[in-house]
C-alpha cells in the first residue's frame, strides 16, 4: 500500500545523537527540519560510555584532535541549551581524566604529551604511584602513575540523548520513529525523494516517499545500506555494576580511569560502566563470555574492588567506522545531500562540532577547512604507484594499475547501469577494499619479513617495493639480538608500516605466551601504544619447523583473554582453524608448505576448505616460492600473504618483493573477475558461422 508523498524543508535520515544535533541547530537557525529514525534504541550513542576524551584518547595531532577539541570547548553551552529546553539532566560532568599506566612513560611519550599542550589541548599532568593512589584509592599494585587530563570529562550518554530527543522536539523538530529507509532515489546528480517503509500493524507494511530541499545523511553504521561508502559496523560489548552505598557522600571509585583496552566510568549516582570490545563482527548482536570476560579480567587488574561490586547490566552497540577511523563530513555526489556519519568511538564528543558545521554549510553554504579534509572525496581515488625499488633493479617505474572509481563508459548516459558495467563496478569495488584484520585497516594485502636478508639495506629496498602496510619482526632474536638483529627495530620507520611481532623459536605455548607479551611491549617502546597484534608460532619440531596444533589453540586461547590481536600460524586443518576462530583469533594462518621451502601450495584443497568456512581473513603463510604461487593462493580466495624467504633469498630481493606485490594484486582481481570453467574438449574462440568457403 502506498500513501502520498511527504514533504520537508530539510530532511535528515538518522535519529541518533549527530543526526539529532543537527537537527536541533538547524532549527535554531530557522529551519523546518524532519527526522526520520528506524529505531532510536539502536543508536550507538545509546550503548557508549559518554567520555568527552579528545587528549585522554591520545589522539595525535591532527585535523581529528583539533575537530575534538573545538568539539569540547562547544559543550558547556550546548548542554546548557539542551537542558533548558528538555528541563532534564545529561549528566554532563567536566570531571577530568585519568589514564594509569603499568609502565612509567617513555621520554617519546613525555615529550608528545608536552607537544600537544603547546599546541593548544589539555595540560596533561604525570602523577607518579603515590600520588595518583592518593588522587584515586584502590587501583590495582602494577599501576605505577598515570596522566591527569584535567579538560576531558563525561556525560551520561543515554540522559543526553533522551534530553536531546525532547530538546529538539519542544523546538519544532518533527521527529519520526519507526520509518525504515529503504532508498534514496537518485537522478542527475540530485536526490529527488526518499523511499521509507512504515510498519502499519503486525502484517502490513506501507511505503511513504519524502521529498525535500535538503537531505542529511547521518544513519552511522548502517550508512552503507543506502551508499557506498566505506563505513563498517565495530561492535563493541558493555557492562555495568553498582558502587556499594558509602558510610558518607564520597564514592569509592570517583575518577575515570581510561587504560590499555579498557575504560572504567563512575557515574554520580554509583554505576560504573564498564567498556568497550572492539569486533569485527558485523551486526552480529549480543553480548558473548569471551567479550565480558576480556572487560572484567582488564577492568580488575585496573581496579581491583569491582570484583565485589553486582553486576547490573551488559549490552552492545555498533560503531560507525571508517578505513582512516575519521568521520565523513559534508558533500557528497549530490548537491542536495550532506554527509554527516562515520565517527567511530567519537560520534558523543563530536555532535556539537558536527553540527555547527554541518548547519554552517546546508544553511549559510558556509563551508571550512575542517569540512574539506573531512570530506567523503578523500576515499574516491585510491590508486597503486610503483617506483623503482633501487639503482641495482632492472625494474623501471610502472603505471597506476587500477583506480576504485570505475572507467565512464564511452556511451550515452542512461537510466538503467547496464548488468557487465554493474559487474566490473562491483568486482572493482570488492577489488579495492582495505585489509581489516581486528578492526584495524590495511591497503596492502601482502606481508613480508626482516629476517634473511643479506643486509639491512636489501631488508629496507624490499619492504618499500614491497608497499606493505604489516612487516613481521621475531621478538626473540631481535632482544637477543641474533645475528643479523642487531639494530632491526631502528632500521624501519614504524609510523609507516605496522609491526606484526612473532613467536618465532617458541616451542611451547607457554613461551610463545612470554614472548607475544615481551612483543606487545616492543611495539609500544617504538611509538605503537595501540598494537596488540601478535603472529603466534608454536614449533617444537626443528626438523621440518611444522607447528604444534595444540600449543598453538592452547596459547591463542590465553593470548585472546589478554587482549591480544592473535595471527596464528597453522597447518592447513580446517578443523584446527574453526577452533581458532571461535577462540577469537583475528586471522588465521596456514601454511602452503613448510617455512622456506619454496615449494608453493601443496595443501590447496584444505586452504580452500579454510578459505570457505572462515569469518576472519584467511593469510597464506609459509612456502611460497614465485609471484606464480602468490597469484594462485589469492585467485583461491586468500585475503593476504605473508612471504618473507622467497623474497630475501631472491637474486635481487627488491625485484622480487615488487614481483609479489604485483602477483598478489592480480591474484585478487582474477579472484573477483572468475575464470573460465575447465573443459575435457576443446571450445573455438572463433565462430564456426559465417566462415567463407571455397
Amino acid at each position: 500500500m502506498t500513501q502520498a508523498t511527504h514533504t520537508a524543508e530539510i530532511l535528515i535520515i538518522g535519529g541518533g545523537i549527530v543526526g539529532l544535533a543537527i537537527a536541533l541547530e538547524l532549527r535554531s537557525r530557522g529551519a523546518a527540519v524532519t527526522v526520520l529514525t528506524r529505531d532510536r534504541n539502536q543508536a550507538a550513542t545509546r550503548a557508549a560510555a559518554g567520555m568527552l576524551a579528545p587528549h585522554a584518547e591520545r589522539i595525535e595531532a591532527s585535523p581529528l584532535l583539533e575537530l575534538g577539541q573545538k568539539s569540547l570547548s562547544l559543550y558547556p553551552d550546548w548542554i546548557r541549551t539542551i537542558e533548558n529546553l528538555s528541563q532534564r539532566s545529561t549528566g554532563y560532568w567536566p570531571c577530568g581524566i585519568v589514564a594509569p599506566h603499568y609502565q612509567r612513560p617513555t621520554e617519546s611519550s613525555t615529550s608528545a604529551n608536552a607537544t600537544s599542550s603547546a599546541n593548544g589541548s589539555s595540560a596533561a599532568e604525570w602523577l607518579d604511584a603515590s600520588a595518583l593512589h592518593q588522587c584515586q584509592s584502590g587501583l590495582g599494585t602494577d599501576v605505577v602513575g598515570g596522566w591527569w587530563y584535567p579538560d576531558d570529562g563525561q556525560v551520561d550518554n543515554r540522559a543526553l540523548f533522551d534530553a536531546l530527543w525532547i530538546a529538539a522536539e519542544k523546538a519544532g523538530v518533527t521527529l519520526q520513529e519507526g520509518i525504515t529507509v529503504t532508498a534514496l532515489h537518485q537522478a542527475q546528480g540530485c536526490i529527488r525523494e526518499v523511499w521509507t517503509e512504515v510498519q502499519s500493524d503486525s502484517k502490513t507494511r506501507q511505503t511513504k516517499t519524502w521529498m525535500a530541499d535538503h537531505y542529511i545523511l547521518a544513519t552511522g553504521a548502517w550508512s552503507p545500506e543506502l551508499l557506498p561508502i566505506p563505513i563498517r559496523p565495530v561492535k563493541g560489548q558493555m557492562l555495568s555494576v553498582r558502587q556499594p552505598e558509602p558510610p558518607g557522600d564520597t564514592l569509592p571509585l570517583r575518577r575515570v580511569l581510561f587504560g590499555d583496552d579498557i575504560y572504567i566510568v563512575p557515574r554520580r549516582d554509583g554505576r560504573i560502566l564498564i567498556g568497550a570490545t572492539v569486533e569485527s563482527a558485523g551486526f552480529t548482536p549480543g553480548t558473548t563470555p569471551t567479550g565480558l570476560h576480556q572487560l572484567l579480567a582488564n577492568a580488575l587488574r585496573l581496579y581491583p574492588a569491582l570484583k565485589d561490586y553486582p553486576v547490573e547490566e551488559h549490552w552492545w552497540g555498533f560503531r560507525p567506522t571508517t578505513p582512516d577511523h575519521n568521520p565523513i563530513l559534508g558533500t557528497s555526489h549530490c548537491d542536495n545531500l550532506t554527509l554527516a556519519t562515520g565517527h567511530h568511538r567519537n560520534g558523543i564528543l563530536l555532535a556539537p562540532v558536527t553540527a555547527l558545521l554541518i548547519a554552517d554549510w546546508v544553511w549559510n553554504r558556509a563551508s571550512s577547512d575542517l569540512l574539506s579534509v573531512f570530506s567523503w572525496s578523500r576515499f574516491q581515488t585510491s590508486s597503486v604507484s610503483l617506483q623503482r625499488p633501487s639503482a641495482n633493479s632492472a625494474l623501471s617505474i610502472m603505471p597506476t594499475l587500477y583506480s576504485s572509481t570505475p572507467a565512464t563508459p564511452s556511451v550515452e548516459p542512461s537510466n538503467t547501469q547496464s548488468p557487465a558495467l554493474s559487474s566490473t563496478q562491483a568486482a572493482t569495488e570488492a577489488i579495492a577494499k582495505p585489509l581489516i584484520i581486528a578492526g584495524r585497516s590495511f591497503q596492502s594485502r601482502l606481508m613480508t619479513g626482516t629476517g634473511k636478508y643479506r643486509s639491512f639495506e636489501q631488508m629496507q629496498q624490499s619492504v618499500a617495493a614491497s608497499g606493505c602496510d604489516i612487516v613481521t619482526v621475531a621478538v626473540r632474536r631481535v632482544q637477543t639480538k641474533a645475528p643479523g638483529h642487531e639494530g632491526l627495530a631502528e632500521a624501519l620507520d614504524w609510523s609507516k608500516v605496522w609491526m606484526l611481532p612473532n613467536t618465532a623459536g617458541c616451542k611451547t605455548a607457554e613461551e610463545a605466551i612470554r614472548v607475544a607479551r615481551l612483543g606487545r611491549e616492543m611495539a609500544k617502546l617504538l611509538g605503537q601504544e595501540d598494537n596488540n597484534f601478535v603472529k603466534l608460532e608454536v614449533i617444537p619440531d626443528a626438523t621440518h619447523l611444522l607447528p604444534d596444533p595444540i600449543g598453538t589453540l592452547e596459547a591463542a586461547e590465553q593470548l585472546v583473554k589478554e587482549g591480544f590481536a592473535v595471527l596464528p600460524y597453522i597447518n592447513a586443518d580446517p578443523l584446527l582453524a574453526k577452533r581458532l576462530e571461535e577462540a577469537g583469533c583475528a586471522t588465521v594462518m596456514p601454511l602452503g608448505s613448510p617455512i622456506g621451502s619454496g615449494q608453493g601450495i601443496r595443501n590447496a584443497a584444505n586452504i580452500e576448505i579454510i578459505i570457505e568456512n572462515s569469518q576472519i581473513p584467511v593469510v597464506v603463510d609459509a612456502g611460497i616460492g614465485t609471484p606464480s604461487e602468490a597469484a594462485q593462493a589469492m585467485e583461491m580466495g586468500a585475503d593476504a600473504l605473508l612471504i618473507n624467504t622467497a623474497i630475501a633469498k631472491a637474486q635481487d630481493p627488491a625485484c622480487m618483493a615488487l614481483a609479489m606485490k604485483l602477483a598478489a594484486e592480480a591474484g585478487r582481481m582474477a579472484h573477483f573477475a572468475g575464470r573460465i570453467p575447465v573443459k575435457t574438449k576443446a571450445s573455438a574462440s572463433s565462430p564456426l558461422t559465417g566462415t567463407i568457403t571455397g
